[in-house]
């Protein structure tokens, strides 16, 4: 946290000193600076910095009479003095929600305002670890170290998809996951800084035990699996050979286990499971089974392990925080979870040492928003425009075959909800209001729309259901399809992407009898976010695999029978969520910049539905620049209508924060 008094911390190394360009010469000749680029540049910060301070810190900016919002302009001389006064006058101590005496410290470790993930504690909380991409527009989010209460320093520099930071157990070290030549790996970076080197190949989630002997880290695999290997060098071995899927593991503060996220199988929902070091039988500890019977959605990012409390991020109806789950000395839940974070704002990727908790906090805001596109070109053109409003978020978009009726799914204060939204009136209708029901795909003719739905086990049960868009009943399709809806393959048949099963697949599932059959299956490739042709004769979709990126792939399904791996067509490599145009004769998608996390560019490329070929280069529909698609959310996927491009878009501007626990 800022010192009051200090003048405001940048991730940049150090201290704010001044303006880049004529900004730097208090004499430079007065000008007009026509456009946030032109200020941004002459203030050398990034376009969403120099709003923020427009917005929250009195930046002079004018605006021209009778334009709308974006047409600005400002004074060179103006943001001069407005610089060299913000040097001069104290920071104001940030806001801190009001507390009685019995309620713990909370305060702000970092001020930047950027896109901020994946903080870590050092092991005396005395220092914070975290990826941000320092307010940069388009910069690539890289790893910086900030003391409580000092400078932030730049440990990367030039790396994709940084994530997963963690202090060695003498602090003086720290690793982290990063995208190589064709892979995640696991690298150490000296915590004052150096150059980076590989600890681990084809990897990701190092973690140093407290004690320093070991490296625990995940190895990418077709389900994941968590190795252990001496620090010192020797040979290493598998722990809990019996779990899968592993997504994370944390060790116990004296180096003798670790808490990690997996499941036995598939028909076990994914919880805490804690693993002991001498090779004894994993322990279920229940703890986020216990929060889905609260109602609560989690969410899997890593978990943190304290004591006997367990950390982790779930949406409920206070919106997504971090939530707190005790456990006995055998390790197993007891009593109900404790919120931990609360406000009006998002808290998630908590962090745990020496009786402290830090996490991110940023504006609760994904919503649906659009963008006009040009009939001829695909090209996007004019201002986004915001199609729903309210804190959570939003997922799932699917659009019936006339463009008219949109549905999707909304996490709100209020619980999940099922939406149909008529495109042309505005008018927008809950389905269905049942947190455990999601992943709507709407009907060609918009009458239907068929639904997934979690049963928590064991078995873990994941059902499809079917209503009528006007009556809104549901009835039962299949009570178990093992996976998740995601289209309509034809008038009775569902597109189904199986789920917890390692290398993910698509089956199809006949809503009359509830068959299923399988529809693309890969040996090596994990597929997601499949996206059916206008014309129902060819699947977009992405595969990886694992730990590699994603590639946008296209393969014909018309004639029913399972395509071979070697008939798909590449479309695109380093990018996901294909979509198509409503002539099929486009193909839309996301390349996966700045981070495999966020995505701030679509791109296109043409496609011929006769013969399944690419035609031409592929090109830019739309940059964006402060909302983002987080694609981190499941099912992002935009969408294209008849006229616009409909988005899932949030503003991930967020701070590190601590508290006391």
């Amino acid at each position: 946290m800022a010192r009051n008094g200090a003048p405001p911390v940048y991730p940049s190394g150090g201290m704010a000193k001044s303006p880049e360009g004529e900004a730097q010469n208090s004499t430079a000749q007065n000008r007009r600076l026509d456009s946030w680029k032109e200020i941004a540049s002459f203030l050398g910060r990034g376009i969403r910095t120099v709003q923020r301070w427009e917005r929250e810190e009195g930046l002079p900016v004018h605006r021209l009479p009778h334009a709308d919002r974006g047409s600005v302009f400002a004074h060179s001389n103006e943001l001069s003095a407005w610089w060299e006064r913000r040097q001069i006058d104290p920071e104001p101590a940030p806001q801190t929600p009001v507390r009685t005496d019995s309620e713990p410290r909370l305060d702000r470790v970092t001020i930047t305002s950027a896109a901020t993930f994946w903080p870590a504690l050092s092991s005396d909380a005395r220092m914070v670890v975290y990826v941000s991409d320092a307010g940069q527009d388009g910069g690539a989010p890289q790893l910086w170290l900030q003391q409580i209460g000092g400078a932030a320093v730049q440990l990367t520099s030039g790396l994709h998809d940084c994530a997963e930071p963690s202090f060695s157990g003498d602090d003086t070290r720290v690793s982290f996951s990063a995208f190589g030549e064709s892979t995640l790996n696991v690298y150490e970076i000296p915590a004052l800084g150096g150059p980076p080197r590989v600890l681990k190949r084809a990897a990701r989630n190092g973690r140093f035990s407290p004690d320093g002997k070991w490296l625990a880290y995940i190895k990418l695999e077709s389900r994941d699996t968590l190795r252990l290997a001496p620090a010192a060098g020797g040979e290493e071995r598998t722990l809990a050979p019996g779990l899968v899927d592993i997504a994370s593991a944390a060790w116990s503060h004296d180096a003798r286990h670790l808490l990690v996220v997996a499941h036995p199988n598939p028909s076990v929902d994914l919880d805490c499971w804690v693993v002991p070091l001498d090779g004894g039988t994993p322990i279920d500890t229940g703890a986020l089974r216990r929060g889905r019977q609260q109602g609560l959605i989690v969410i899997t990012m890593p978990p943190a392990w304290a004591g006997d409390s367990i950390f982790y991020s779930a949406a409920g109806r206070q919106g997504l925080h971090v939530w707190r789950q005790r456990v006995s000395p055998t390790f197993e839940a007891s009593g109900a979870p404790e919120l931990m974070t609360p406000g009006g704002d998002w808290a998630y990727f908590p962090t745990a040492a020496r009786g402290r908790l830090s996490f991110v906090a940023t504006h609760a805001d994904i919503n649906l928003w659009s963008i006009s596109i040009d009939a001829g070109t695909g090209k996007a053109h004019g201002p986004l425009r915001r199609l729903t409003r309210g804190a959570g978020f939003i997922s799932q978009v699917t659009l019936s075959k006339d463009g008219r009726s949109l549905g999707y799914f909304a996490a709100r204060t209020s619980g999940g909800e099922l939406h149909v939204r008529d495109l042309e009136s505005g008018s927008d209708m809950v389905i269905a209001a049942d947190a455990e029901r999601g992943f709507p795909v709407i009907s060609a003719d918009g009458e239907r729309i068929a639904c997934g739905a979690l049963v928590p086990g064991p078995p873990v049960q994941r059902p499809v259901f079917l209503a009528t868009v006007a009556a809104g009943t549901m009835s039962l399709v299949r009570e178990d399809c093992g996976g998740r809806p995601r289209q309509w393959l034809d008038e009775r048949t569902l597109v189904v992407e199986t789920f917890g099963a390692g290398l993910n697949t698509f089956i199809a599932l006949d809503i009359h009898d509830g068959m299923q059959r399988p529809l693309l299956s890969s040996t090596a490739r994990r597929l997601s976010n499949p996206r059916v042709s206008p014309d129902g004769h060819w699947l977009a979709f992405d595969a990886a695999t694992p730990g590699g990126l994603p590639a946008v792939i296209v393969a014909r399904v018309a004639d029913g029978a399972v395509p071979d791996e070697s008939a798909w067509v590449s479309v695109q490599a380093s990018a996901s969520h294909p979509f198509w145009s409503r002539d099929g004769r486009l193909l839309y998608y996301l390349p996966t910049t700045p981070s495999v996390d966020i995505r701030n560019r679509v791109a296109a490329i043409r496609f011929d539905p006769s013969t399944g070929r690419v035609d031409g280069e592929a090109f830019t529909v739309l940059n964006l620049s402060e909302m983002i698609v987080p694609a981190m959310v499941t099912a992002v996927a935009p969408i294209a209508a008849p006229d616009q491009i409909i988005f899932v878009l949030g503003n991930f501007r967020g701070d590190v924060w601590i508290r006391d626990i």
